[in-house]
């Protein structure tokens, strides 16, 4: 069974009539440029996020230029934004000659963190880009808190958000702008680029579409230096067409969400993102996080079932950023390695749910099959407690233990294969890391803590590392230590031909 991540081919067959006829409405009179069908969609997006403003743009990037450009910004003005967006986000400060400062997020949102971005605030700050990522919600209300108290201009960056909302309130409403994108996987996507800039200001309003068109409203008269970025009258009729659609696609997005966590809720190495309880989200993307993630996406993969990373790195590890020194954000950078995209969209059948559900599950099931804990069992002495791992044979040899460990990044404090020794590996204190190779060169990662331990067979290609320099591993070996019974160069192990 093959589970694509996004079926844009359904999306558009369901409404195939309705869509085709507003085309060819557009392809009879000829007018293709900020045409009456683009007027209508500005409108009825205005109406529905509850704005009185709508402008169309070329795309989502240039929603988020104009709309710094029409604020008038200096140099030294400072723009923040989360580290854990798309580049999109960050380019719009740096085309608009700003100073980009990057926020780190929340662990367990994975939306902006209030408390980091309040200590990352200046008397420089001028703007705040809040990113609605994956198509869920922060806590607005602490959000419009601090831009009042510092007097800092709020955009929104809904390019995820379609539809969602924070107290019966639609994302899009909040902030002084709000940029909108209607790229073609998005929850309200156009069969081309598009975007578009929502406003409860007259002026900005006015300006906008200025700067959209050259910088002019009637035609070789050009007010202002602007650009040419319209959103075109055919992407406006597919758009209007699909957005009387938008609540009800948005709402299976949630109940294919749902059916998700509650067919992987007993899964503990995968967690979801929390989900704030006066918000509504529309789930652009269903993310979980997991230190298994690379491992997990190669198995799914073998599944037929098409995952995506997003985003694999934070933008101030992007190498077009470095020159600027940005600031350094944990939380965006442990998500990043941990974060996995699952398949969802209105068409996903609840079939296609439970298959990938079932696999993610088989997948852990047979991770969790290799870990062995021990219980701890509580005792009436008051000098420890006892731990034990109960019906386990393993016929110790050598007995040692490994600490001191080196916990600069990539460091691997070991990597060898032992020809005739088969291992047990266990946690006494701390953390490590496990990756496991075989002779096909196929890996998997294995993360235990405290407590935990793995059996290592004969012929298995070991590298380990930990970021806790107090961690403590006692290996236990089957076989005396010998000088020629190791390989310590992965080229000769894969070479390497067991009887």
């Amino acid at each position: 069974m093959d589970v694509p991540f996004l079926d844009l081919q359904k999306s558009y067959k369901d409404l195939k009539p309705e869509i085709d006829r507003g085309i060819q409405r557009i392809l009879d009179k000829g007018n293709f440029i900020l045409g009456e069908e683009l007027k209508c969609f500005e409108k009825n997006f205005a109406e529905y996020i509850g704005v009185d403003y709508f402008t169309g743009v070329g795309n989502g990037s240039d929603a988020l230029d104009i709309a710094l450009q029409a604020l008038n910004l200096n140099k030294d003005d400072e723009v923040i934004t989360q580290a854990n967006t798309y580049i999109a986000t960050c380019l719009a400060p740096i085309h608009n000659q700003c100073k980009l400062v990057l926020c780190d997020c929340n662990k367990e949102t994975h939306q902006i963190s209030i408390d980091d971005l309040e200590d990352k605030i200046t008397t420089k700050t001028k703007v705040l880009i809040i990113v609605h990522l994956y198509g869920l919600v922060s806590d607005m209300d602490k959000i419009c808190e601090l831009c009042t108290k510092y007097n800092i201009i709020l955009i929104e960056d809904v390019a995820q958000a379609h539809g969602a909302s924070w107290k019966g309130k639609r994302l899009g409403s909040f902030g002084k702008m709000a940029c909108f994108s209607f790229y073609p996987g998005k929850n309200l996507g156009a069969f081309g680029d598009g975007g578009g800039i929502a406003t409860n200001n007259k002026v900005l309003h006015d300006k906008i579409r200025l700067l959209r068109n050259y910088g002019s409203v009637v035609k070789y008269h050009y007010d202002i230096v602007g650009r040419n970025s319209r959103l075109d009258t055919i992407q406006a009729a597919i758009l209007d067409v699909k957005l009387k659609y938008l609540n009800a696609n948005n709402e299976k997005r949630r109940k294919g969400a749902n059916l998700y966590k509650q067919l992987l809720c007993d899964v503990d190495k995968i967690v979801f993102p929390e989900i704030l309880e006066d918000s509504v989200p529309v789930y652009h993307l269903l993310v979980i996080k997991t230190k298994y993630r690379d491992d997990l996406q190669k198995f799914l993969k073998t599944k037929g079932i098409q995952i995506f990373i997003h985003y694999p790195i934070t933008c101030g590890q992007a190498k077009c950023f470095q020159y600027l020194k940005p600031n350094v954000c944990p939380n965006a950078i442990e998500l990043s390695q941990q974060i996995l995209s699952l398949p969802l969209y209105p068409e996903l059948s609840e079939e296609s749910i439970k298959y990938v559900c079932d696999n993610i599950k088989d997948f852990f099931t047979s991770l969790n099959q290799r870990i062995l804990k021990f219980d701890t069992i509580k005792t009436q002495s008051k000098n420890g407690v006892l731990h034990c791992l109960n019906q386990f044979n393993f016929n110790a040899k050598r007995i040692f233990y490994i600490d001191n460990f080196d916990t600069e990044p990539n460091n691997n404090r070991g990597n060898h294969a032992n020809i005739d020794c088969n291992e047990f590996v266990f946690i006494c204190k701390g953390s490590a890391k496990f990756s496991l190779t075989n002779q096909q060169n196929e890996t998997i990662t294995y993360f235990l803590g405290k407590n935990e331990g793995i059996l290592i067979n004969k012929l298995t290609w070991v590298e380990f590392n930990s970021d806790v320099s107090e961690t403590i591993l006692l290996v236990l070996c089957d076989t005396v230590y010998q000088e020629d019974g190791n390989i310590n160069n992965f080229n000769d192990f894969l070479k390497y031909e067991s009887d």
